[in-house]
């Protein structure tokens, strides 16, 4: 009987030990598993801080570019009016100045700027 109860007393020491490493062996993998998981939020969480300042960074060029083609539809109307006219005449993007049709025998016809003499189009 005391061998009994002492192969019992010794299985259940085993017992316990394998138990024992067994829930080691789960914390290991749950802490590392947590390590993991933390580690991916902080890298998702870096890309959408990126993400969110690309958008911002284009959201500021297309307003740039926006004010731009603005100021050039306007400066086109005004010199598509008055080419319109029949007088060739327009208004230079530089300057803002009157701009007219040059004529020429041999060299290509531009349409230049009377005030900067910046060629606006050349035929």
């Amino acid at each position: 009987m005391a061998e009994d109860e002492a192969e019992t007393e010794t299985e259940s020491i085993e017992t316990t030990a394998e138990a024992e490493a067994e829930e080691t062996d789960d914390v290991t993998i749950d802490v590392e598993a947590i390590d993991a998981y933390e580690q991916r939020i902080d890298e998702l969480s870096t890309a959408v801080e990126e993400r969110e300042e690309t958008i911002e960074d284009l959201q500021s060029v297309v307003e740039e570019q926006s004010e731009q083609i603005d100021k050039l539809e306007d400066q086109f109307l005004d010199l598509s009016a008055r080419v319109a006219d029949g007088r060739n005449l327009g208004v230079c993007p530089e300057c803002n100045g009157p701009t007219e049709k040059k004529e020429r025998l041999f060299r290509s016809d531009t349409i230049e700027c009377v005030r900067c003499g910046e060629v606006i189009h050349t035929y």
